[in-house]
């Protein structure tokens, strides 16, 4: 059975390629710079879901090379099972699609796509809106210049049922693998600490939401979590909010430093922010949190209508913090809370300072776009003859539209917007002082120190080793930052030390933090689950 499909499928794409010839009364296409993607489906309508099965060969003979669809597939040529993906985008001409890469049963095949770390779940974004192709690679690209995981973008010319689709970008789905998003495998069966404490992928968006307030978990999937971890990572999101709508939320201890991991926030604001993204934070806000970490925020995704191609929420400002424009909608609260921290927001100042230094200077980043530009100087022909969208009303086009009526004149705007942007970005971020005063931290009184168990039920051992003789108190806090115990007086002497504290005043389980001061001054901070 199997071999009499894989006969089928090879009959079915020797009659393809000679149907692409006939296909020529809509776009003469039969070479590309790029790797062409040939689809059958046999016939079938690609669904929104669920994904049907289809065939897929890919021609590519390596960077710079010229690639024929009279050529027989050399890069894959193999089963795939193939849906509609999208919300907006998928009720244009120019479909995007979701694919998975499939053995002949059926089953998940891992493979490496054009370079890509082996995997079976793809994206074929059409890019209709975006008429540069370039924006959602260059925000991809300007985030793993930060060192987070983004996902890599090839770009494709397709065919499909041997019609001519026109280029698409390849793209890795936002999944955990060791090759994309590297965080621990959470099993349904891993319901208690510290198992249940990681992985989890979820996102904030205005078209899904199942942990309520526009967040949706995407890993595990919802349906297949045990309602432990569903349970477990809305909870611990929770206590981030509520803290972020307390009094204390920039309490060095119990503030949102202890939940989140600030860096990975400072890095997703500066990509959002640099590509003035529409989108921004409310629509594709993916957060993840591994296995014994805090929350992280990102990857990023979705950039189509960033830098100046959307009139939502205004007609192509170039100036203006977009997680606090107000008329976005369904931006978390708390992200302008964390710029308004002076701690956050000089933080900000040095990274993005930092990076416009050497990666993020605009000469490095304009060549950039100039290399994607100049890589579709032949393609752009064919896919604006496919799809004749310059100088068109579209969806949310910015004044001047109709000007920007070749390829090249929407790469120019595009450059035009991001320079300036970013020169605005660069006297607005110089303005914000350092808060030296406020960044003063614990002071290293330890040369070294260990807290556990973590998990704990009845106490808290301190192994510490001391540069010195002092008095030591323990506070306990809650997770609004409110003191919960206190310990009474610990003496340290130069040396080892070892001392136990009892968790008898502590109520329910939870996340506690605690600091120990020496004198009125924090000599040591950190946070334990009580179980």
């Amino acid at each position: 059975m199997q071999l009499m499909m894989i006969k089928k499928f090879s009959l079915i794409f020797l009659v393809f390629k000679l149907c692409i010839v006939v296909s020529g009364q809509y776009v003469n296409f039969t070479s590309s710079n790029l790797p062409i993607f040939i689809i059958d489906t046999d016939n079938q309508n690609i669904p929104d879901e669920p994904k049907i099965t289809a065939h897929l060969g890919i021609v590519y003979n390596g960077p710079g090379q010229t690639n024929s669809v009279f050529q027989t597939p050399n890069h894959y040529d193999g089963y795939i099972g193939i849906e509609l993906r999208g919300n907006s985008t998928q009720r244009y001409p120019k479909k995007p699609y979701a694919f998975e890469t499939r053995d002949s049963v059926g089953g998940n095949l891992n493979v490496s796509l054009l370079g890509m770390p082996e995997e079976n779940d793809w994206i074929l974004r059409a890019s209709y809106f975006d008429h540069t192709f370039i924006r959602n690679p260059l925000a991809c690209h300007m985030s793993r210049i930060t060192g987070r995981w983004a996902s890599r973008c090839q770009l494709v010319e397709m065919v499909i049922n041997g019609e001519y689709k026109g280029i698409y970008i390849l793209m890795e789905k936002i999944k955990r693998d060791n090759g994309r998003l590297d965080i621990a495998d959470l099993n349904p069966d891993e319901i208690t600490a510290p198992d249940i404490t990681g992985g989890y992928i979820y996102e904030v968006t205005g078209f899904e939401d199942n942990l309520g307030q526009s967040r949706y978990l995407k890993y595990p999937d919802y349906d297949e979590a045990a309602p432990e971890q569903r349970t477990y990572i809305q909870q611990y999101d929770n206590a981030f909010r509520s803290v972020m709508n307390s009094a204390n939320y920039t309490d060095k201890v119990s503030g949102y430093n202890a939940y989140i991991d600030v860096e990975s926030f400072v890095d997703e604001m500066i990509v959002q922010e640099a590509m003035r993204n529409s989108d921004a934070y409310g629509w594709s806000g993916y957060f993840h949190k591994d296995r014994d970490g805090k929350i992280n925020a990102g990857p990023v995704w979705d950039f189509d209508q960033s830098a100046g191609n959307s009139s939502y929420p205004d007609d192509g400002v170039l100036t203006g913090w977009m997680f606090e424009h107000p008329r976005t909608n369904n931006t978390p609260f708390f992200w302008p809370l964390l710029f308004q921290d002076p701690l956050f927001s000089y933080r900000v100042r040095q990274r993005w300072e930092d990076l416009r230094q050497d990666a993020y200077e605009s000469v490095a980043l304009m060549a950039y776009i100039d290399s994607i530009a100049n890589l579709l100087s032949d393609a752009q022909l064919r896919e604006f003859e496919k799809w004749p969208v310059l100088g068109q009303d579209i969806w949310r086009e910015t004044s001047g539209y109709e000007q920007r009526d070749t390829y090249q004149k929407e790469v120019d705007y595009l450059k035009n917007f991001l320079v300036q942007r970013w020169s605005w970005m660069d006297a607005e971020l110089s303005g914000i002082t350092n808060p030296t005063a406020i960044i003063a931290s614990s002071i290293p009184y330890f040369k070294d120190i260990v807290v556990y168990p973590n998990p704990a039920s009845d106490f808290l051992q301190f192994d510490v080793i001391a540069d010195n003789s002092s008095v030591a108190d323990v506070y306990i806090y809650d997770h609004l930052g409110v003191v919960v115990q206190q310990s009474s007086s610990f003496h340290i002497v130069q040396g080892k030390n070892e001392f136990v504290l009892r968790l008898d005043a502590l109520g329910q389980p939870g996340i506690y933090f605690y600091k120990i001061l020496i004198g009125n001054v924090t000599g040591y901070t950190g946070r334990f689950i009580k179980l």
